[in-house]
């Protein structure tokens, strides 16, 4: 049976004790430090640092996590570990889902030099600078980016996932010719559909 095969049975059984959701938009900003859950045993086993994202495909390869305990261990999960994420937890399969770091010999390597999506710089594919990402959006489904925001002195911008050419180490490259949005001003007291 395939981990998908044994995620969707998993979560008929568990459906009472977890809340599951098909598809949900989940800003960055607010899963950092999320807890960890393991199914199999039903216990927290550690929290969300970051996530390694395919530069090629903007989806999420990996996460990046500390374990509990006295010594907080930095521990990876890969994508295919990852049973669900939702905006109050991170599920997966079991506690060996959690692998030290050499364990991932590729991404182990690249580490350090990782896009971290959040503090890039975006330009377009002409050299145009647009600002900083501070924050982006991740489909819980798919774990795929579906947009970024970024920051440009007193400017805010939204770039759709559509627009992304290339995710590199210290940049982000966007096309040329692209519709960017601006975020619409939310009034006091009204309820956002984004987790």
């Amino acid at each position: 049976m395939s981990i998908r095969e044994t995620a969707a049975t998993l979560r008929e059984q568990t459906s009472s004790k977890f809340c599951y959701n098909k598809a949900m938009l989940i800003e960055f900003s607010k899963i950092r430090g999320l807890v960890i859950f393991e199914v199999e045993n039903q216990s927290r086993v550690a929290e969300l640092i970051d996530f390694f994202i395919d530069e090629d495909e903007g989806t999420v390869e990996a996460a990046i996590a500390r374990s509990f305990g006295v010594i907080r261990h930095l521990k990876f999960i890969s994508g295919k570990e990852i049973v669900e994420l939702s905006k109050s937890a991170l599920i997966i399969q079991n506690e060996e889902s959690l692998v030290p770091p050499a364990e991932m010999v590729r991404l182990h390597k690249k580490y350090r030099k990782r896009a971290k999506i959040i503090g890039e710089k975006v330009f377009t594919k002409k050299g145009q600078y647009l600002g900083i990402v501070n924050d982006y959006v991740i489909e819980s489904s798919t774990l795929s980016i579906v947009r970024i925001y970024l920051k440009k002195l007193f400017d805010q911008r939204i770039i759709h996932s559509s627009a992304i050419v290339k995710i590199e180490e210290k940049k982000i490259i966007v096309k040329d010719n692209f519709e960017m949005a601006k975020p619409e001003v939310v009034p006091a007291g009204a309820r956002a559909e984004l987790a």
